[in-house]
């Protein structure tokens, strides 16, 4: 008997998009799947074009209030589950229709491995991009990484994972709640990226494309900014079930990322203590990048964006 792959799809106001991606699960050549459309509490006619297909395989779960960034939404489909593997799908994206049947090739090849994921395109306009991981190991066959693997290369930008493309076998999850619903408002992914890889150990990354993420069609709040501190904490929290090795990378990690959450928040105009970006730094190991971004943190944001648009015109 072939595994059941769970899909869960959260939807929240997406009405002209969510067909789409529907569609593209129902036309996946691998059959042996469940749908679970998460509704986190639309507004607008999302439920309507949903009631449109009339597919078994599809199960509506409701939500009485919304939460930034779907990821209470997904913890409730995760929830959910029946199938051997839990598959993720955002509503205004889609996947290719031999995305399941290669992952399960995967995962009947690599059988001792709980996390499976794959190439990603992402389209603005009618450009198409391959992820930067994808870009430099598409040709090399299927990757088995490790938490000090995948977090070497993330602080490079080249992320193993993305949302669209990961498959998780459902009995070695340690919790329902993947996503760290409350503590973000975005980039919560890639913390669940992290604490995963730390608590299951390995993922195996396929060289097919599973899907395409429409990045015009994006509707995270223009207002919204990540956490510092739960990328801050991210150390502590994770600290228990990591290596020495791991712990230096997942520090390295942790600086990246309170950086980005920095410069997110400093192009909204936000106001920022000067030491909010070096006391939130783990400087052992990192000094020379911890330096560095504390003396560009002193200088008028102004000045920065003129010289980030001097070198992009060079």
């Amino acid at each position: 008997m072939r595994p059941l792959v769970t899909v869960v799809m959260p939807v929240y106001n997406k009405e002209q998009y969510v067909s789409r991606a529907i569609q593209s699960v129902l036309d996946q050549t691998y059959p042996d799947l469940e749908l679970l459309i998460v509704d986190d509490a639309s507004k607008d006619g999302s439920l309507e074009r949903v009631a449109e297909f009339d597919d078994a395989r599809i199960r509506v779960l409701r939500r009485t209030t919304s939460g930034p960034g779907g990821y209470a939404a997904r913890n409730h489909g995760i929830r959910h589950a029946t199938g051997d593997w839990v598959a993720l799908l955002d509503a205004d994206d889609a996947w290719f229709p031999e995305h399941l049947a290669d992952a399960m090739d995967i995962a009947g090849e690599f059988v001792d491995i709980p996390i499976i994921c794959s190439a990603r395109i992402s389209q603005v306009g009618t450009k198409q991009t391959l992820d930067s991981f994808a870009k430099h190991f598409i040709s090399e066959g299927p990757q088995v990484l490790t938490l000090s693997d995948y977090l070497k290369f993330a602080c490079k930008g080249w992320r193993a994972m993305g949302t669209n493309a990961v498959l998780l076998k459902r009995d070695a999850l340690f919790s329902h709640t993947v996503f760290p619903e409350g503590r973000t408002e975005r980039s919560g992914d890639l913390y669940a990226w992290v604490e995963l890889l730390a608590r299951m150990q390995r993922m195996v990354w396929s060289p097919h494309i599973a899907s395409i993420s429409y990045r015009d069609a994006a509707s995270v709040s223009v207002n919204s900014t990540p956490s510092i501190d739960l990328f801050r904490e991210m150390v502590n929290e994770l600290g228990p079930y990591v290596s020495h090795r791991d712990e230096k990378w997942l520090k390295r990690y942790s600086n990246k990322m309170v950086k980005y959450v920095w410069l997110q928040k400093k192009k909204k105009r936000m106001s920022l203590p000067l030491s909010l970006l070096p006391g939130s730094f783990y400087w052992a190991d990192d000094i020379p990048y911890c330096l560095k971004w504390t003396l560009i943190s002193l200088m008028p944001f102004g000045v920065l964006e003129a010289m980030h648009r001097r070198f992009q015109a060079d």
